[in-house]
């Protein structure tokens, strides 16, 4: 819990700061203010127990004039505790403490193994060694603490506030561990009344602005950057990158090769190139998308316009676990779509017989379908095995047809397990009975999507992006353990930009992705966003009542769905945090693992079945509205 108390001084010493927080082998200094000097000598006291004893005539290197300070080296959590500095023979009444919080982990770790690496938390937060979360201070917020509260507003979610006419100034907050105590951000000083010297901010004014590009520091928050600019020290740009001495009008002979060149300012530099060759009637010849660093060469080899590329080195071809066709034993379909079927059946794989589904293509399935499907075999190839994804049994060509054969999950997609759950439509008596709406507990749901963030995790560190993110395309498998699934539309690359129209699933499409087709890992977190709120909602559909074309309109214009009545706050500010405008404000897969698992561990009602309202659902088809 966040609190805040009145501190008043009375002792011979004070310390600079009432506790300070370390990291497993760093190197520590006590400093301890010296208020009144005497000559007489010091003890240092650990925990009540005496350790240290400054001699008055030894005193050189263990004080100063106006200080008195104690060096630790590689300190570790057995350090934890309270030290506390006063003359020989005086009342513990005019001694000063000060605590010592060591985090269990090296610096910018955590974990039980200390083998996690922490989030950048900014503005002074502090990562937990436990949960790798970050701990913020007093008047920031977020993920990463990356979020300023208005002034004198502080708590999780900024809204708490101080009462006072003078907002926080002369309150003290102490948070969880490894936090400790601290002034609001803006205030400094023994009593916290001081305001921030120019150019510091943050709580004990302890963080420097250091603006770029004429960005303003508040002590509040720090930087303020103008327009056109953004980062903690306004140093990256928000302008588009500018393309300079890019040649308009290109001659050349037969069998002739030319270099095109061309040079882009801005931050960061463009991570997409394209060349378009068109003829003078000015359709298109020959287009080339994203090249990774190549080199394109121009050629005119026997009166025809040819684009070529620098070889890259040969990739090895694709391999996948071959099953025979003779030992596929099909039973039942199990789902049907646009395109395809998906079918149940006993396989043989290494002579164990095990359930999976088949995944095949219709009969009269377009060139697109079939390119769709093979990519989804080299995505499943190359993914290799992980829990929270469905994975790969093998696969099986006959008649010119593939056949994908994947794990079997039992419950089927995680949308309809989550519709049959509402016993408020399904038993009536069961819900008045039990008081509740479903049959699923909110430790269940969030489980669900603590699977998934695992699995999406895993997804963005091997740099594949789903762009299909929804609880339709995501499996319960046993244990109710959720798969990830449907890949046809992943691609394995940092950002993809898709340059056709057609059947998309808009509801959970970025802004991004809707306006500009750009799709990266953040745009997967917006998707994530949209599916924590079906899980919230027992499958309830995105913008119900909503066309395609309202929501190209309102979600530029911060439009976003409303907070669930069964919904924590907490639970709802992560999915506002996933549908920010600006990509990497988002917070990465990583960091809501983090949280999620944070809040099963809480054992708090984060989803209150017995608050649940009707959702309405209608029966749309997501994947086949037109972008």
């Amino acid at each position: 819990p966040e609190y805040y108390y009145y501190f008043v001084f009375l002792g011979h010493f004070k310390p600079v700061r009432v506790t300070l927080t370390a990291s497993k082998g760093d190197e520590v200094k006590l400093i301890m203010d010296v208020v009144k000097t005497q000559r007489r000598d010091i003890t240092w006291k650990f925990n009540g127990q005496y350790i240290f004893i400054l001699i008055l005539y030894d005193l050189a290197g263990c004080m100063s004039k106006d200080h008195v300070f104690l060096d630790m080296i590689k300190v570790d959590e057995s350090h934890t505790g309270i030290y506390s500095v006063g003359y020989v023979g005086d009342s513990a009444l005019y001694s000063a403490w000060i605590r010592l919080i060591v985090r269990g982990c090296p610096k910018n770790k955590w974990g039980s193994d200390c083998d996690k690496d922490c989030p950048e938390c900014l503005n002074g937060g502090v990562c937990h060694d436990k949960d790798g979360d970050c701990v913020c201070p007093p008047g920031f917020m977020g993920m990463r603490c990356e979020t300023a509260c208005r002034e004198g507003m502080f708590g999780r979610n900024c809204q708490e506030s101080c009462k006072s006419e003078n907002g926080c100034q002369g309150l003290s907050f102490c948070l969880t561990d490894p936090y400790g105590c601290s002034c609001a951000s803006g205030w400094h000083g023994d009593r916290c009344r001081k305001p921030c010297l120019e150019g510091m901010y943050g709580a004990d004014c302890l963080l420097s602005c250091n603006c770029k590009n004429k960005g303003k520091c508040n002590r509040f928050s720090g930087c303020q950057c103008p327009t056109g600019w953004r980062g903690q020290y306004c140093e990256k740009s928000d302008r588009a990158p500018e393309i300079l001495d890019m040649a308009s009008n290109l001659e050349g002979n037969l069998n002739s090769s030319h270099r095109i060149t061309c040079s882009a300012t801005g931050h960061p530099l463009p991570s997409h190139m394209s060349i378009e060759l068109r003829k003078l009637e000015s359709t298109v010849a020959y287009e080339i998308e994203k090249m990774n660093g190549e080199e394109t060469i121009l050629q005119f080899n026997s009166g025809t316009l040819t684009l070529t590329r620098r070889p890259k080195p040969s990739s090895e071809p694709l391999t996948y676990p071959i099953l025979e066709w003779e030992d596929i034993k099909f039973e039942d379909v199990i789902g049907e779509g646009n395109f395809g079927q998906v079918i149940k059946a006993m396989v043989k794989k290494d002579g164990i017989k095990m359930s999976a589904a088949i995944k095949m293509l219709k009969e009269f399935s377009s060139e697109n379908d079939h390119r769709d499907f093979a990519g989804e075999l080299e995505v499943l190839c190359k993914l290799g095995q992980h829990p929270n994804i469905i994975n790969l049994i093998g696969a099986c060509e006959n008649r010119g047809y593939l056949y994908i054969a994947i794990e079997y999950a039992p419950y089927g997609n995680l949308l309809d397990f989550l519709r049959k759950s509402r016993v408020l439509e399904t038993d009536p008596a069961f819900a008045k009975e039990h008081g509740t709406a479903s049959t699923l507990t909110s430790q269940q749901l969030l489980q669900f999507a603590a699977d998934v963030t695992t699995g999406m995790h895993y997804l963005s560190d091997k740099q594949f992006i789903h762009r299909d993110l929804a609880a339709r395309n995501v499996l319960v498998g046993d244990n109710l353990v959720a798969k990830i699934a449907d890949f046809g539309l992943s691609r394995g690359e940092e950002v993809y930009v898709k340059k056709t129209m057609g059947r998309l699933p808009v509801r959970w499409m970025a802004i991004e992705s809707l306006n500009y087709s750009v799709y990266t890992t953040k745009s997967d977190v917006w998707s994530f966003g949209v599916l924590l709120w079906e899980i919230v909602s027992l499958g309830g559909t995105p913008y119900c009542g909503m066309t395609c074309a309202e929501l190209y309109e309102k979600l530029p214009q911060g439009y976003r769905m409303e907070q669930p009545r069964n919904c924590d706050d907490e639970v709802y500010e992560l999915m506002r945090q996933c549908w920010r405008d600006r990509p990497y404000e988002r917070p990465p897969f990583s960091q809501i693992s983090v949280q999620l698992n944070r809040m099963q561990e809480a054992r708090k009602t984060y989803v209150n079945m017995a608050l649940f309202e009707n959702f309405t659902y209608a029966g749309i088809d997501a994947t086949a509205e037109e972008a």
